[in-house]
This record gives C-alpha cells, structure tokens and sequence, in this order.
C-alpha cells in the first residue's frame, strides 16, 4: 500500500529536478493518518501510477474530508522534510533550522508578569496530601 500512497503523494507533489516529489513523505503519512489513506487508495483504480490526475481527482471528489487529510498530512510533512528544507534554505536564504536559539531577538523575561498568579490560592490538589 506504501507504493501506492507514494504514487499519490507524487502526483499531488510531482518534484522535479531540485524539488524531491512528495513521495520521500510517504511512511511519515502513512502512520499519521493510522489508516485514513486506505480509505482513499481504495478509491484509485488497480493500476493506478504516479502522474493520473484524473484519478486523483475523482478521489478528491467521491472522498473530500478523508482525501483533505492526506493532503494536509503530505504538506506537513513535506515542509518539514531535511531534503526540502535544504532546498528551500538554498533558493530563499532563510536557514534550515529552528527559530531558537539562533533566531528572534526576546526581551528578558519579566518576572512581574507572575505577581498576580503568586497570590492565588493554588487550585489544583496535592497528590502526597491525598494519598494520607
């Protein structure tokens, strides 16, 4: 079924010869979607490959929400993936990595921010008081 899913996810993100297709993300896809993709694979015919469009489309159609999530599934992962992040870092400058440490400036913290919660009584229940 990976095949398949990675036939899907490659027509929907073809690559070409900077950008990797959308199938490098298949496996991450199929286990977050828990089985939602077989829902829409059963949907494409037998034969179905890599570039079938129309088949797509119609899956789109007959499936809409469950068709929707392997698609916000593909982006999430595709946008996260090194070798896309690579590329992206490479056509834009903006680096490849997380925001922090390296990133935005913060101001320092303010711990005055916290006087007013320090007053409250605490609202939840103390485990070791409860267990004597």
């Amino acid at each position: 079924m990976t095949d398949r899913l990675a036939a899907l996810l490659a027509t929907l993100i073809p690559g070409d010869a900077d950008w990797p297709s959308g199938a490098i993300v298949a496996p991450v896809v199929a286990a977050d979607l828990a089985g939602v993709e077989a829902a829409v694979l059963a949907v494409l015919p037998a034969d179905f490959a890599a570039g079938d469009e129309a088949a797509v489309h119609e899956c789109e159609v007959a499936l809409p929400a469950p068709f929707e999530r392997v698609v916000t599934a593909l982006y999430i992962a595709y946008y996260t993936d090194p070798q896309v992040r690579r590329v992206l870092e490479a056509r834009t400058g903006y680096e490849a990595r997380p925001p922090q440490p390296l990133g935005y400036e913060l101001p320092p913290f303010d711990d005055a921010l916290l006087d007013r919660q320090r007053l409250r009584a605490p609202f939840w229940r103390d485990p070791d008081k409860e267990s004597a």
